[in-house]
């Protein structure tokens, strides 16, 4: 651990000296003491890889999915663990996050279109929705001394210039249309939005949808910024409830496709943040999306994936986080994507 010491003038300063930056042929040897074996994969190999094709910090993160010895001469040293498995669940996890990320702007762009015929079909003109929303901040922020008014005004403010967006703040400023707004807000804002909108139409459907967005907020983030997804999947540490229609979904589309998901599984699988986040895109995407051309193409991409993640399932046999973490993603595939599309029936 890195200590952090204070000079005389109050600023802090760090202990580098106890975190010091490795080489290649040091981050070889680190891994080593830790265990790591280089028999699938040879040193040189591993050497050319962190050289060309990750960065050492990444790629380890990934061991947390190892256990260790518990005592004796080998204590603290991961059990059976190559570096060639690392490499392939760095892999995984590049195609898992390119994957994960597409579902999420597919989600994203079905619940703008959703929310945008929820208003046509109500008596607002577009443009009383987005006025009645920053009434609602600015009030919600004086009850609750926050600044999210200010905030979202800042942000629109910050992209004026945007290539991309700026074009449409410059000509709505002051006097947003919903069909505009949802498309410059960040995805936060849409979601209090949509979340407003449920209320002031009374649509249970879109706050659901709301709900589901909020969920998966934090997948999108880190697969967006290539953090690691795939580096603790044995860890128990969601702390929100899961989506009761994506237990109701698991349990009854389980059973009628004659997939045994065990009640244990379901929810040992489930605690882990990681594993949750996705079943509920995986859940979001296969209610929310009404076009049999993306739900299609999907589809493929999720059965590519799934097929690389058994590619060297072999060096995982005696691992059982990672086949049961695989098995459980590969069946809530089946799930929600083991049919053809059926133009929208799952959504009743």
């Amino acid at each position: 651990m890195i200590k952090i010491q204070f000079d005389e003038m109050g600023n802090y300063k760090m202990d580098k000296a106890s975190k010091p930056m490795l080489d290649v042929d040091g981050q070889i040897q680190h891994l080593l003491s830790k265990g790591v074996r280089f028999e699938i994969t040879s040193e040189a190999d591993a050497r050319e890889y962190l050289r060309k094709n990750n960065n050492y910090f990444k790629l380890r993160a990934y061991r947390k999915n190892f256990p260790k010895h518990p005592g004796g001469q080998f204590a603290g040293q991961y059990i059976n663990l190559d570096f060639a498995m690392l490499k392939d669940l760095a892999i995984i996890d590049m195609r898992l996050r390119y994957t994960l990320l597409q579902m999420v702007l597919d989600v994203e762009h079905f619940a703008k279109i959703k929310l945008l015929r929820a208003v046509e079909d109500s008596d607002n003109d577009g443009y009383e929705i987005v006025e009645g929303f920053f009434l609602y901040l600015q009030e919600s922020d004086k009850k609750n001394n926050t600044s999210r008014y200010n905030s979202l005004i800042h942000e629109l403010d910050r992209n004026k210039n945007n290539p991309y967006c700026g074009g449409i703040i410059s000509k709505y400023e002051g006097c947003y249309p919903v069909w505009a707004f949802i498309e410059i807000v960040p995805l936060g804002s849409l979601i209090n939005f949509i979340m407003f909108t449920a209320d002031m139409l009374n649509r249970e459907d879109l706050r659901d949808d709301a709900y589901l967005l909020l969920t998966i907020r934090t997948l999108r983030n880190a697969a967006a910024h290539s953090n690691c997804i795939l580096h603790n999947m044995g860890a128990k540490d969601s702390a929100h409830a899961v989506n009761y229609g994506l237990l109701r979904e698991l349990m009854s589309r389980s059973q009628a496709a004659d997939i045994e998901i065990t009640k244990a599984t379901r929810k040992n699988q489930l605690k882990n943040a990681r594993m949750s986040q996705i079943a509920t895109l995986l859940y979001a995407h296969s209610i929310m999306i009404t076009s049999e051309g993306v739900y299609t193409r999907t589809r493929q991409l999720l059965f590519e994936l799934v097929d690389r993640m058994y590619h060297h399932i072999d060096y995982y046999e005696d691992n059982k986080t990672i086949l049961s973490s695989f098995d459980f993603f590969q069946k809530m595939v089946d799930i929600f994507f083991g049919d053809s599309y059926n133009g929208g029936t799952r959504k009743k």
